[in-house]
């Protein structure tokens, strides 16, 4: 049988680059925010804004190393702690203005993507005086620059602390996404420590969040080897601990190793993309805000593999073969490869049903807002099969 490597385009030119970020990663690393303070304070960045909602930067211990850090090497700092799931431009707009009235010379983001996305988007602004959010995400203002970002990462699921992305609410029902090279954080910290305290069902949705990364970004038309290595590894190091996380929260060594498929799967879609799923689950919590971005993507990812797995067989099987093992990567497996992996995910606590959120009733708005959202626009061509409403209703209905 041959491998999904023999079907590569050798001719296709892609760039082979790492994650731009500076990463600190490992147990400890945000002590390493002294010396990141310190270098930007000799560069004469010394006034900052703290980027976070209100509970992660506090429940994971990020806040003592990252208080003492700024008392010692800012000149001036303040806190907003107002950042909420799925963030709306109101949100990123206020905390822009919070950081132009205090003179903040750069932003440093706590918590999951959210927190990310917020500050990115408040980055952005600041660098260009008198926009709105509403201008960069649905108008195509050019983004020209953007404040410096530290992002320090609380989740093992975000992959925002990694790439040059960010999602934000419209004042409507859209979910657009900006990209550019600015949006990249000037450094990172990864510090599995700081995942600790995240309750079981988000433990689990975050670690389902980066799976879906892996998976969507080894499957897109611009995928590469390299996203493809990258994401076969983190799928592999999900299902090897996230059910030991779920069973020992405080095994730093689970947490280390999902932290790490996190950010390899971020660093993984930065350049591979994104597809169906992620564009399908923006429409779910968009209609109902209870509906977490991992848990959705939970649901929808068994019926997504069925209708995409002839597609991409060689690859899927490939890696998959951690949750769902003994699969040969030919187009008949679909329905195999499905029903697997809804299994494999129900024993690790996550839902494969969207019977808690929505009725049948609700699938042709859901359908209508995929179809004609600003990220469907960008993500669905890149898809590995031909995406239209059908396929999108059917997804939704196997997903019951």
């Amino acid at each position: 049988m041959l491998g999904w490597e023999e079907k590569v385009d050798i001719t296709r030119i892609f760039k082979l680059q790492p994650a731009r970020p500076t990463t600190f990663f490992g147990v400890g690393a945000i002590n390493e925010i002294g010396a990141i303070l310190k270098e930007l304070r000799a560069e004469g960045i010394r006034r900052f804004l703290v980027v976070t909602d209100p509970i992660a930067y506090t429940a994971s211990g990020a806040w003592d190393a990252a208080k003492d850090a700024l008392e010692r090497e800012a000149e001036h700092f303040e806190l907003y702690d107002k950042v909420r799931p799925n963030p709306t431009y109101v949100n990123c707009e206020e905390a822009a203005k919070k950081a132009e009235e205090s003179g903040a010379q750069c932003l440093l983001a706590i918590g999951g993507g959210s927190s990310m996305d917020t500050a990115k988007t408040a980055a952005v602004l600041l660098k260009h005086p008198g926009k709105r959010a509403v201008e960069f995400y649905e108008q195509g203002e050019t983004i020209q620059g953007a404040l410096p970002i530290i992002a320090v990462n609380t989740s093992h699921g975000t992959g925002s602390e990694t790439d040059a992305f960010a999602v934000a609410q419209s004042d409507g029902e859209d979910k657009p996404c900006l990209c550019s090279p600015y949006l990249y954080p000037r450094y990172t910290i990864e510090d599995p420590a700081l995942t600790r305290s995240m309750p079981l069902k988000q433990t689990i949705s975050t670690s389902i969040d980066a799976l879906n990364h892996a998976v969507e970004a080894a499957t897109t038309t611009t995928t590469n080897p390299y996203s493809i290595g990258l994401a076969k590894d983190a799928v592999r190091l999900v299902a090897k601990y996230l059910p030991k996380a779920v069973v020992e929260p405080s095994n730093l060594t689970a947490r280390y190793w999902l932290m790490y498929a996190s950010a390899i799967a971020g660093i993984s879609f930065d350049i591979g993309l994104l597809h169906i799923t992620h564009t399908m689950e923006h429409a779910m919590s968009a209609v109902n805000s209870k509906v977490t971005h991992g848990d959705g993507l939970g649901i929808l990812m068994p019926a997504v593999i069925r209708e995409i797995y002839h597609a991409t067989p060689e690859v899927l099987a490939d890696i998959l073969s951690p949750v769902v093992p003994g699969l040969r990567g030919v187009p008949g497996e679909a329905e195999l490869a499905s029903e697997q992996l809804k299994k494999w995910l129900n024993s690790v606590g996550q839902s494969t049903s969207m019977n808690g959120y929505f009725t049948d009733a609700d699938v042709p708005e859901l359908v209508r807002m995929t179809m004609g959202s600003s990220l469907g626009q960008v993500l669905l061509p890149v898809a590995p099969i031909r995406v239209d409403e059908k396929v999108i209703e059917r997804i939704f209905r196997n997903s019951f």
